[in-house]
């Protein structure tokens, strides 16, 4: 980490050639190369790294080499391979001797290396796993040996589901109609029974009103009252 510090310090702008082999490196920190804009030649071979996800190489315009070999490398994503091919003087990357993982993953590494002239010796590129495809050249897979699955076409999906949801609720919708017709004679009593109290409430409030209304019946009510 105080490498990485001072790397990034912008102390050593002058800096044309690093070399980082054989540290038992497992990752980089992140822009740990960013402020070395002279660098030409760097060499992280022999070391341990699984993956450069993090690792930026922006603002390297005069890189010309990168030696990758002998590390635990699986995969390199999409945004690294964007950015070797936005290096214009890099022309020498070396990922030999790497423990390259051959699933659908690596189809966008496959890809750069059919179309690249970057990268030496990419004719001995093997995959390390599975065991299916132990020792198979990465230039030789093709889609049919990595056996991918072809997405489905999201308006599909979206009108399966809609036919699904249609029918759960025409579902639902038959088995309240069927509980309302097995209760129909309940159902036609309770009713009744709501309309019979309705209809003595407003009695009720009819007959205060005309109490409340007429001041005879009102004298009325109070003397009865008393």
């Amino acid at each position: 980490l105080s490498l990485a510090a001072l790397l990034q310090s912008g102390a050593l702008p002058n800096l044309s050639r690093l070399e980082l082999a054989d540290n038992g490196l497992l990752l980089l920190p992140a822009g740990m190369f960013t402020a070395l804009p002279a660098l030409r030649q760097l060499d992280l071979s022999n070391n341990s790294l699984v993956g450069l996800r993090n690792v930026s190489f922006q603002g390297l315009g005069q890189l010309q080499s990168l030696n990758l070999s002998d590390n635990s490398l699986g995969v390199l994503r999409n945004s690294t391979l964007a950015q070797f091919r936005s290096l214009p003087a890099l022309r020498h990357i070396v990922l030999g001797h790497n423990a390259w993982v051959c699933d659908c993953a690596i189809e966008d590494l496959v890809a750069w290396l059919k179309e690249s002239d970057q990268v030496e010796g990419k004719e001995a590129l093997t995959c390390a796993s599975p065991d299916k495809m132990l020792g198979k050249a990465l230039l030789k897979i093709n889609g049919s040996d990595l056996n991918c699955s072809v997405p489905t076409d999201l308006p599909s999906q979206l009108q399966t589901s809609y036919v699904f949801l249609g029918i759960v609720l025409a579902l639902i919708g038959a088995i309240f109609l069927l509980v309302l017709y097995l209760n129909r004679k309940g159902i036609k009593k309770w009713m009744h029974n709501i309309r019979d109290a309705c209809r003595d409430h407003m009695e009720g409030y009819h007959y205060r009103y005309e109490i409340n209304a007429d001041p005879r019946l009102t004298n009325l009510s109070s003397n009865s009252d008393v």
